[in-house]
């Protein structure tokens, strides 16, 4: 523990391959956890079904955004850098123009 609010800054790790998933009760923060099926060790959250939807979405659109020539240079830097970022998990400012880009080029609103 790191003494920060009780949080760990170290990732658990165990020796098994067997996984399960654990549904969160409704209303609850995150969808699910992925446990250990043999030690029942806590490896991650389970991402919510239509975050996941989106960011394949999402990354299908900024495919689309990467490949149209009406970009101008700024645009064009902006698909880029998101691009390399390798998330689709967009912060408020990046989903504002990643909206705005959406509505001009592909003639939709990203989800």
């Amino acid at each position: 523990m790191n003494g920060y609010r009780g949080i760990s800054t170290s990732v658990l790790q165990c020796a098994h391959s067997v996984t399960k998933t654990e549904l969160s009760p409704p209303g609850s923060e995150h969808y699910g956890r992925l446990r250990c099926a043999e030690c029942n060790a806590f490896l991650r959250f389970v991402p919510k079904p239509r975050n996941v939807e989106r960011r394949q979405l999402n990354g299908f659109m900024l495919a689309e955004l990467q490949m149209h020539a009406g970009l101008n240079h700024w645009e064009r830097q902006f698909i880029d850098s998101l691009a390399k970022q390798g998330s689709t998990k967009f912060t408020p400012k990046q989903r504002e123009v990643f909206d705005r880009l959406c509505l001009t080029y592909l003639d939709r609103r990203a989800t």
